[in-house]
């Protein structure tokens, strides 16, 4: 490629989330001679100081507080059919094309649910190619009935490019029938994960007390399960089994409530001495090291859960609801064990299972570590996405120069 393309990535929020700290995983990971990356937030935020510290072009164009503080689980209609916001929506609309205009941007990169829908049309007002990275599950789980519908049709319409985080994901948007036009390109994850894991070899079992580590790693909501995790912990102390059960993580996007739910759970199955709440924590991959299995219990289809990836990374069992993306990423079961999703009874069941089964227990952390090693490093999901990127350049822009091909060798149709 002659010279660097400006590809601009837009992430409406500015909390740290899932999405957020993909971006950032994909962003360390580019290859920066052939890519500028320039990456625009809708607020100010811990995401925006996460991309800023890797040197990345970045700014801040504000959605406003009408706009920003519109969450998902608030929509009876999509965005754009709400008149009250609709005429802010054109506004932030018309803001973007004039910056990607202006900054000579070359590809339009969207991360999130709303920047999907306005980068993307800030994309299309601006005669510009588009990347959808679908990191959300357009399921009536996660969204009311009429937003899912509406965001289905605009992502059979507005994208040039859909690269979905999961076949579930592709499924969910564009059908059974159509979901081979998208390109499955499961997250990644940094060398850390891999370097830090112990070995597989390594003695598995209960720490010298006698007592098992079982963990659940994500953000406080509902549909992350952590209820489920409580309710099943309940369950196995109830049946004797010398457990700690730690939950990782705190409360985002007004989940206080919940949080406080979960505490009053641990207080009313006598659970006090078993489970212990860390919060937030920056380190999260070492921690999950130390459990003997990581609990993934969505109630509601998780895309391409990253703590799932971490455990496998780390040579952790994972037990995962069976819906999702968890399936295909556990393949189907060969890599973890899978539970009825909203089933507490089960996962209970399958914990216990596990536990007292060490041949199991090595095996699954042996083959996940492989299947992690094979599909999930950050440099994997960078080729795939520069691949992405680079079909929908003008021929020109995307030939490689000549004196590349002296110094690589010719491809192989050129040779005869």
């Amino acid at each position: 490629m002659h010279t660097q393309q400006v590809v601009c990535l837009v992430n409406h929020a500015g909390e740290t989330g899932g999405a957020e700290f993909a971006l950032e995983r994909l962003l360390r990971s580019l290859d920066r001679n052939a890519w500028h990356p320039v990456v625009v937030f809708g607020e100010e935020g811990p995401a925006v100081d996460l991309v800023r510290r890797l040197s990345v072009e970045t700014y801040v164009i504000p959605l406003g507080e009408k706009m920003g503080k519109v969450r998902r689980e608030s929509l009876q209609g999509f965005l754009l059919w709400q008149w009250k916001h609709a005429f802010h929506a054109v506004a932030y609309i018309l803001k973007l094309r004039t910056f990607f205009r202006r900054r000579a941007v070359a590809i339009v990169h969207t991360n999130s649910m709303k920047a999907h829908v306005l980068g993307g049309l800030a994309a299309k007002l601006a005669g510009l190619p588009l990347v959808w990275h679908l990191r959300d599950s357009l399921h009536p789980s996660s969204l009311p009935q009429s937003a899912v519908t509406l965001m289905q049709w605009f992502a059979r319409v507005l994208p040039d490019r859909l690269v979905c985080v999961s076949k579930s994901v592709a499924k969910h948007a564009l059908g059974q029938s159509r979901m081979h036009l998208a390109r499955i390109v499961y997250d990644g994850l940094n060398a850390d994960c891999f370097d830090l894991s112990p070995p597989l070899d390594a003695p598995t079992g209960p720490s010298e007390s006698g007592v098992w580590t079982v963990g659940i790693a994500g953000r406080l909501c509902a549909w992350k399960g952590q209820h489920l995790f409580l309710e099943a912990a309940a369950k196995l102390v109830a049946q004797g089994e010398k457990i700690r059960f730690e939950i990782i993580g705190g409360p985002l996007f007004g989940q206080e409530a919940y949080a406080d739910r979960l505490k009053h759970l641990v207080e009313s199955c006598a659970l006090t001495e078993h489970v212990t709440f860390t919060g937030f924590v920056n380190d999260v991959p070492r921690r999950i090291r130390r459990w003997d299995i990581l609990v993934h219990a969505s109630t509601a289809p998780d895309p391409c859960p990253n703590v799932v990836l971490e455990a496998m990374a780390a040579g952790v069992p994972v037990v995962g609801a069976d819906s999702g993306g968890v399936p295909e990423i556990l393949d189907e079961g060969r890599c973890g064990m899978l539970f009825e999703p909203d089933n507490p009874d089960a996962l209970s069941d399958c914990i216990r299972a596990l536990l007292h089964d060490e041949t199991e227990r090595q095996r699954i952390a042996r083959d996940a570590r492989m299947r992690a090693e094979k599909l999930f490093r950050t440099e994997r999901v960078a080729r795939s996405v520069e691949g992405e990127w680079r079909q929908l350049l003008p021929a020109e822009s995307a030939a490689t120069p000549y004196w590349k091909w002296i110094e690589e060798g010719f491809p192989d149709e050129m040779k005869n």
